[in-house]
């Protein structure tokens, strides 16, 4: 398969803030994420969601009066579990994300919040 090239549909002028924005983007992408170090002492937060049997999620914790993440989560549901109503996959999502977020909570105070619909 060839590269992806656009013919005749428009015309392409390439500015100085087309090319700024591209910097930035490649500078961006090279950067280290905006993860913190977690700190076992402090509690966590973790927001869970699930959409169509995928779970997500975020563990935070409170850095100075802002949130810091501290890990990011995503996984599969289960095919039992994806055919769950709702409101059950949002409980099997948070089983799955909590036991993910213990390697670094470590067991520590750890609330979850979680959006359903």
């Amino acid at each position: 398969m060839g590269p992806w090239r656009l013919e005749g549909l428009l015309t392409w002028e390439w500015t100085k803030e087309k090319e700024k924005a591209f910097q930035e983007l490649k500078e961006a992408l090279v950067q280290p994420p905006a993860l913190a170090l977690p700190d076992p002492r402090k509690p966590f937060t973790l927001y869970v969601h699930e959409r169509k049997g995928v779970a997500s999620g975020v563990l935070c914790q409170r850095s100075g009066p802002a949130w810091q993440p501290v890990g990011y989560y995503s996984k599969v549901l289960d095919p039992v579990a994806k055919g769950w109503p709702a409101c059950l996959r949002a409980v099997a999502a948070t089983a799955l994300l909590v036991q993910e977020a213990e390697k670094l909570t470590l067991g520590g105070d750890t609330e979850v919040l979680l959006k359903c619909f």
